[in-house]
């Protein structure tokens, strides 16, 4: 049983979501759900807990694929790909997981994602909803 832990948020908060290699995830085919999501400053809350809210650019929606992780090669299966929904498996080196995006309007998503990293298992659920243009970085 994989059972609800916080990792997905506390990567989020600590480092964002890139696509770090980037290439594995341009070979996908077009993904018709996540190809609504707006490009923004999107504000994303833990389903089910008392989290702070996190912010998050999106300036390329397939980053949600692999929510919280980073990929470098890596297998996909497109499991679902409508209007509304996308979920893929995917199998990178180190991890492997789910992720289900379903998309009720292009400003609002929900977000399911589990699997396994370095051997520990992981599952999170959030609420997306887009709350302006993203803020430019601040320099250090």
């Amino acid at each position: 049983m994989i059972t609800k832990r916080g990792w997905g948020r506390a990567a989020l908060g600590a480092v964002g979501l890139t696509l770090g290699g980037g290439l594995a995830v341009a070979a996908l085919p077009a993904l018709t759900a996540l190809a609504r999501v707006e490009h923004g400053q999107w504000e994303l809350k833990a389903i089910g807990s008392n989290d702070a809210t996190r912010t998050l650019c999106i300036t390329d929606p397939r980053v949600l694929i692999h929510y919280g992780h980073d990929v470098g090669q890596c297998q996909h299966s497109v499991i679902t790909n409508d209007t509304n929904t996308t979920t893929l498996h995917y199998a990178c080196r180190g991890s492997h997981g789910q992720t289900t995006v379903k998309v009720a309007t292009p400003r609002s998503f929900n977000l399911e994602t589990q699997g396994i990293i370095n051997g520990a298992p992981f599952e999170d659920e959030y609420e997306a909803r887009l709350v302006g243009s993203c803020t430019p970085a601040k320099p250090r």
